[in-house]
C-alpha cells in the first residue's frame, strides 16, 4: 500500500487507478479484491488523485438508504424507537449537494423490503422532495426494487431516470393498483433506454396487463424476464425489433391457452431462450407456438413440484416428453442453434421401483431430430437415458456436430439400464468433434482391443479434456481403461462418476454395475500416481 501511495502522480491515471483498485485474486472458493473496501477508503483520504477512483467503486453498486443518509452532518439524522432511520429536520440544499457528490457515483441501486423497513416516513419524504435542479441518481444504470408496497411506489418513482438500462422488479401482487398500474405505464417514457427488464408479478388479467403497459415504449429492450407471460405479452414481445433474450417460468405463463393451430408467433431477432417449467408438455406447446429463426441457445430447466401425489407416473410421463420437446424445438429452430440445455430434475427414490427397467430410455430416434444442428456447440441432455443407443449412432450424431465444444449425453442419469455405447464411442466423440473441452458420457468401459485397429491410432488425441465425467458407466480392468482414455485424452487428471445409490436401493448393485466404484476410483489413483511422477 505504501509503494503504491508515494508512486509519482504522472505515472497514475484515472483509468489506471481504476484498474488497480478492482484487482481480483483467486482465494481457493472464489475471486476476492486485492483492496478491501476498507482499505478504499482509506486511499480515498490519502490524496486527490486516490479519492476520486477510489469512491467511484466504493459508491459503484449500494444497497439501501443508509449509505446516503451517512453522507449527512452528524446531527441531522438519528434513528427512532424502533430503531428506523429518521431525519431530526428537513434537508438543506447545501447538504443536497453533499450527498449528490456521492449519489453521482452510484451505478447500481438495490433496494429490497428490509432496506425500507428501515426508513421512517421522514427519509421517505425528503428523498421524495429533492430539489427538481438535481437529478437523484444521474449516472445511475441498474434499479433492482424487490418490494411490492404501494405507498413505496412514489418513492420508487424518484429514482427512475434517462440513463437506466436495467431494472428488475419483483411484485407478487395479484391484481395491482391504480398507481402501481400507472408506474408501469410510464415506465417507458420515464426509461426509454432500458435494455434489461425484470418483472415478477402475479398471474391475473391485471398483472397482464402492468406488462403489456411496461413493455410499452421500450424500443431498446434486449432482454425480457417475467414469471407470467399470455398471449397478449408473447404478441407484443415478438413486436421489439432489439429483443434478444426471453427468460420465462411456464408455471404462471399462458402457454397452455395459446392455440396450437394458430398461426406461429415469429420473434425475428431473439437470440436466446430460457424456460423453466414443471411441465414438459408446456414447453412442447411453446416451442410449438412460435418460430425462432435466429435463436442460438435454448435452455429448459424441468423441475417437479408436485411429484409427490403420483411420483413414478409423473417422472415417467415426463421424461417420455422429451423426445416431443427435442421435436418442437427442430420445428421452430434454424440450423444456426448453438447451444441447446435440458436440465431435468428429480429425486432418484421416487423412481427406485422401475430403476431397472427400460421406460424411460430413449433411443436414437428420440435425439434425431438434432441432427440438423452441425452448429451445435454446447449440448446438455445430462439426465436423459441414452442406453439404447450403441456406438453406430452415437458416430451418426457426432458426426453432424463437428463445433462441440461440451457434451453432456445422459451422463447423469441414475438409470440401472446398462449403456449400449462403449469405449469405440468415446473414440468416435474425439475423432469427430476436436474443440471438445468438457464431456460427460455414459458407456461401457470395458477393455477392446484396438491393436491392429487403425481408426484407434489415425484419431488425434484431444488435450483440453482434463476431466471426463463418466456418470455410471460400468468399468472392466482399470490399467486398460485408463490406457486407452489416455491415448484419446493424454492431459486428463481426473474421472468423474456417480457412485452406487445405497440410500435409494439398498439392495446390491446388480452386474455390471457391482464394481462401479472400485473401478473408477482405481482409475483416478492410477491417473494421481501419473500426474505426481509427471510434475517430479
Amino acid at each position: 500500500m505504501l509503494s503504491l501511495a508515494v508512486m509519482h502522480v504522472c505515472l497514475l491515471p484515472t483509468e489506471i487507478l481504476l484498474h488497480i483498485f478492482t484487482i481480483n485474486i483467486p482465494n481457493g472458493y472464489g475471486w476476492i479484491p486485492i483492496i478491501s473496501r476498507a482499505q478504499l477508503a482509506v486511499l480515498a483520504r490519502t490524496c486527490r488523485e486516490f479519492k476520486g477512483p477510489a469512491l467511484d467503486i466504493l459508491w459503484e453498486c449500494i444497497s439501501g438508504f443508509k449509505p446516503l443518509i451517512s453522507c449527512l452532518p452528524e446531527g441531522i439524522s438519528n434513528t427512532d424507537r424502533r430503531g428506523r432511520l429518521t431525519l431530526q429536520r428537513p434537508i438543506l440544499a447545501g447538504e443536497w449537494r453533499l450527498i449528490h457528490q456521492y449519489a453521482r457515483r452510484v451505478h447500481s441501486f438495490w433496494v429490497g423490503s428490509s432496506e425500507l423497513d428501515m426508513i421512517e416516513n421522514h427519509v421517505m419524504q425528503a428523498f421524495m422532495s429533492a430539489p427538481i435542479s438535481m437529478s437523484f441518481f444521474p449516472n445511475l444504470r441498474s434499479l433492482y426494487w424487490y418490494d411490492d408496497r404501494e405507498h413505496f411506489f412514489p418513492l420508487l418513482r424518484t429514482f427512475l431516470g434517462l440513463t437506466i438500462t436495467s431494472i428488475r422488479a419483483d411484485f407478487l401482487f395479484s391484481s395491482p393498483s391504480f398507481a402501481q398500474s400507472a408506474s408501469f405505464a410510464s415506465l417507458g417514457s420515464l426509461c426509454p433506454s432500458i435494455q434489461e427488464l425484470t418483472l415478477c408479478v402475479g398471474d391475473s388479467a391485471e398483472s397482464s396487463d402492468v406488462i403489456c403497459k411496461a413493455l410499452s415504449g421500450l424500443r431498446e429492450l434486449s432482454r425480457f424476464e417475467s414469471r407470467a407471460l399470455g398471449r397478449r405479452e408473447f404478441l407484443h414481445l415478438a413486436s421489439l425489433p432489439s429483443l434478444k433474450s426471453l427468460y420465462f417460468t411456464t408455471e404462471m405463463s399462458g402457454i397452455h391457452k395459446m392455440q396450437s393451430n394458430s398461426t406461429p408467433t415469429i420473434f425475428p431477432q431473439l437470440a436466446e431462450v430460457h424456460i423453466i417449467a414443471s411441465s414438459p408438455s408446456e414447453v412442447e406447446h411453446f416451442f410449438r407456438s412460435v418460430r425462432l429463426p435466429s435463436c442460438r441457445s435454448a435452455k429448459v430447466d424441468l423441475y417437479f413440484d408436485n411429484i409427490c401425489y403420483n411420483p413414478l407416473a409423473e417422472v415417467l410421463h415426463n421424461i417420455l416428453h422429451i423426445p416431443d420437446i427435442i421435436v418442437s424445438l427442430s420445428q421452430c429452430l434454424s440450423p444456426a442453434l448453438e447451444i441447446f440445455c435440458v436440465e431435468y430434475e428429480f429425486d432418484p427414490e421416487y423412481v427406485k421401483e422401475d430403476i431397472a427397467g427400460r421406460s424411460y430410455v430413449l433411443g436414437f430416434d428420440a435425439v434425431a431430430p438434432l441432427l440438423p444442428f452441425n452448429r451445435l456447440k454446447h449440448l446438455l441432455l445430462e439426465c436423459i437415458c441414452t442406453s439404447d443407443i450403441n456406438d453406430a449412432s452415437f458416430k451418426t450424431l457426432v458426426q453432424s456436430w463437428p463445433q462441440l465444444e461440451s457434451l453432456s449425453f445422459g451422463g447423469g442419469t441414475q438409470s440401472l439400464v446398462p449403456p449400449s455405447m462403449t469405449s469405440t464411442a468415446l473414440v468416435h466423440l474425439i475423432q469427430h468433434c476436436p474443440r471438445l473441452h468438457w464431456v460427460q458420457i455414459s458407456f461401457c468401459a470395458i477393455p477392446v482391443d484396438y491393436d491392429n485397429d487403425p481408426f484407434f491410432f489415425e484419431t488425434v488425441p484431444n488435450e483440453k479434456i482434463i476431466a471426463l465425467s463418466v456418470g455410471m458407466s460400468p468399468i472392466g480392468d482399470p490399467y486398460a481403461v485408463v490406457n486407452i482414455l489416455l491415448r484419446l485424452l493424454p492431459k486428463l487428471t481426473y474421472v468423474n462418476f456417480l457412485g452406487w445409490l445405497d440410500d435409494h436401493t439398498p439392495a446390491p448393485a446388480p452386474s455390471p454395475f457391482e464394481d462401479l466404484e472400485d473401478g473408477w476410483n482405481a482409475v483416478n489413483e492410477i491417473l494421481k500416481a501419473r500426474n505426481q511422477r509427471r510434475l517430479k
